[in-house]
């Protein structure tokens, strides 16, 4: 007879009538369920983290920008607008013919016009300027005028005008001009003003006197407002032309309120706020 210490691994031994048990985590069962949850898992992780990204590895960067905590790289804000994605009214100055000029060129926004006061907290508007004069004997817009297609006021005596179709600005001079009807057609907007560039010439006008002048003005297939300070209609029309402005219409300058924003939304008032209440003003802004 054998004793304990004298089993070999190949008898088989009885205790109590019973087989000896082996471990649960032994038994060929258990070791084919945890390989198939295993191999779930796997796929189940490529589905989540390849799968969504079109079959590419997702790429995790690990890169830590140089430089001190907090810092950020200055750029520019056409740089910024094509980055963000966002609307902004670019400010520039040059000087012209003696002249100094302010350049406001809007980016990503559409034009339109707008009767009445402008809301001077309304953020969706990057800028507003006044755009055709008010008449002293009716209050009506001075000029043929549509805003929307909605003819409000009939005129010519100013050659000059803006047309918005389709979000398009239209700058010329004509005193019969297809723009005004098909503004109307096309639920568009239109007004008149005094001529003071057409095609690269500048335009000599009667109102004399220096003060602050503002145009809207087409340079180079872009559309932009410029102002001046202390200049004539005749020097300011020929500051644009140096300039190389290839159409340019007046707006109401002086002391005519408005506004642009920044790319921060920060608004910037120029004119008299005072003078943003007449319920027949006109502004051609930017949203």
């Amino acid at each position: 007879m054998k004793t304990d210490s004298q089993i070999s691994d190949n008898d088989f031994h009885i205790l109590q009538g019973k087989k000896i048990k082996k471990p649960f985590y032994k038994k060929t069962w258990f070791g084919t369920v945890v390989f198939v949850v295993l191999l779930v898992a796997f796929f189940a992780f490529i589905v989540v983290v390849i799968g969504e990204d079109g079959g590419k590895a997702v790429k995790v960067s690990t890169e830590v920008s140089k430089g001190n905590a907090g810092s950020e790289k200055k750029i520019s804000p056409k740089q910024q607008i094509k980055l963000n994605q966002q609307r902004a009214v670019v400010v520039r100055e040059a000087t012209s013919n003696g002249y100094n000029l302010r350049i406001l060129s809007v980016v990503g926004c559409k034009p339109e016009l707008h009767v009445g006061p402008v809301d001077r907290e309304d953020t969706t508007i990057l800028l507003a300027v006044r755009a055709a004069d008010v008449r002293q004997d009716n209050g009506e817009p001075a000029g043929a005028f549509v805003d929307k297609g909605k003819l409000l006021s009939q005129g010519k005596a100013k050659k000059g005008f803006c047309a918005i179709i389709d979000d398009d600005i239209i700058i010329g001079a004509a005193e019969n001009s297809p723009y005004l009807e098909e503004a109307i057609n096309n639920e568009g907007y239109f007004f008149r003003q005094y001529p003071l560039v057409v095609d690269g010439m500048a335009i000599h006008n009667k109102p004399r006197g220096s003060s602050i002048r503002r145009a809207l003005c087409e340079k180079e297939g872009e559309i932009m407002v410029i102002d001046c300070e202390d200049v004539s209609f005749n020097d300011f029309a020929q500051a644009l032309e140096d300039f190389g402005v290839t159409n340019a219409i007046y707006l109401v300058g002086g002391s005519s309120y408005g506004y642009y924003r920044t790319m921060d939304l920060q608004r910037h008032d120029f004119g008299d706020p005072n003078r943003n209440i007449d319920p027949m003003i006109s502004f051609l802004i930017w949203r």
